[in-house]
């Protein structure tokens, strides 16, 4: 909670800075899975992961923000989706709109939550949103994750789009351009 809201108060500030630097999204999901797998087996729910179509896989990014939104979606998916639930992420990627030295990059979180209503989703972004709704309000949560993801993907100019279905489940879609990192040769040692 403190974190968040020292985020939002740079946010608001106009300080929230990105550091870009080679970022391996291979690795980053591996951490991300590895980091959610406890909680996910905690309530029986089933984690269902789609990596198709990588170009790239070094791109350059902050990491650190990268794994906030990455986390904030998740860590929303697992706390609203129901026991024997099942979450998906999917990752893949499309040429750039604007550079042949950039990526897109599509990750997709959807779950089998209890979803929102098209009300809520107005007001999702706003600093301390939570839904008017019994099993939100059990929940914990502080209202800010999305908010911050909100302004961490405008920062990184990118877009995050929503659907959502009372009792059905939620997905978020977040589309980042990112410029391509160096490629990973092989390292074979040359015997002369």
């Amino acid at each position: 909670l403190i974190n968040d809201i020292l985020d939002m108060s740079k946010i608001e500030s106009g300080k929230l800075t990105l550091n870009y630097d080679i970022v391996s999204l291979k690795t980053t999901f591996d951490d991300l899975v590895a980091l959610v797998q406890p909680q996910m087996a905690a309530k029986n729910q089933q984690l269902n992961i789609s990596v198709d179509q990588i170009d790239a896989e070094n791109v350059y990014c902050d990491s650190i923000r990268l794994n906030q939104i990455l986390l904030n979606l998740m860590s929303n998916a697992i706390k609203f989706t129901p026991n024997d639930g099942s979450i998906s992420i999917d990752l893949y990627e499309r040429p750039s709109k604007t550079s042949l030295e950039n990526v897109e990059v599509h990750i997709v979180v959807s779950d089998t939550g209890i979803g929102f209503t098209e009300e809520f989703k107005k007001h999702i972004f706003d600093s301390f949103a939570r839904d008017d709704n019994k099993r939100v309000t059990k929940t914990e949560g502080s209202g800010l994750g999305m908010a911050i993801t909100k302004h961490i993907v405008d920062e990184m100019h990118g877009e995050i789009y929503i659907d959502s279905k009372v009792n059905v489940g939620s997905t978020f879609h977040i589309v980042l351009d990112l410029r391509k990192g160096p490629v990973e040769q092989d390292r074979k040692e040359i015997k002369g």
